[in-house]
């Protein structure tokens, strides 16, 4: 019995160390819409640039390859714009992350400029000039990178309520640990 109470006080610990060290479960931040928009938008941005990349190089190949790319580049564009728009949204709610949100759209405006570019598009860029894709992309991924990432922080996930979660437990733990190893040296040496 007694190593079996040392054994559960000992994994209550663990558990409850490894509880404050991750802070929150990230099971959590996959069900926060802000941090789904962002990560399917750096996966969208990315295989846009890849298809006019693609596109570029595939008119040397012929029209069956250039099709295949400009068929993925519009639904990644319209990707693109959807989750943007559902980030707007969202982030309307997000008082706490309004900068990283200004970078998210400031960023998509030049990666949308540099594709449209890139791709040949007549669509007109203003006043932006050239836009180099490449530097417009890593901008774009980079902020959205950093949203998804202030989103895992233990501060911002809501966390639900759990079993361990006061740090005055983990002492509480340490000295039921030390009596039950007293009790089980004094009855391995009183006989």
């Amino acid at each position: 019995m007694l190593f079996l109470a040392i054994a559960a006080t000992a994994w209550m610990m663990l558990h409850q160390a490894q509880h404050s060290v991750s802070g929150a479960s990230q099971h959590n931040v996959a069900f926060n819409l802000g941090y789904q928009h962002a990560q399917r938008l750096k996966v969208a941005a990315a295989r846009a640039a890849m298809d006019v990349l693609g596109m570029a190089g595939a008119d040397k190949q012929g029209a069956g390859a250039t099709a295949s790319y400009q068929t993925d580049y519009r639904l990644q564009r319209m990707q693109i714009q959807a989750d943007s728009l559902g980030l707007e949204r969202w982030g309307a709610n997000d008082r706490r992350h309004q900068g990283l949100l200004l970078e998210i759209r400031a960023s998509l405006v030049d990666l949308n400029a540099a594709l449209d570019q890139a791709a040949g598009s007549s669509v007109s860029t203003g006043s932006l000039g050239k836009v180099p894709l490449l530097p417009a992309l890593n901008r774009a991924e980079s902020a959205f990178s950093n949203y998804a990432a202030s989103l895992t922080e233990p501060t911002q996930l809501q966390a639900t309520h759990y079993l361990f979660a006061s740090p005055v437990l983990l002492w509480w733990l340490l000295i039921l640990l030390l009596i039950e190893s007293a009790a089980l040296t004094w009855v391995v040496f009183a006989t």
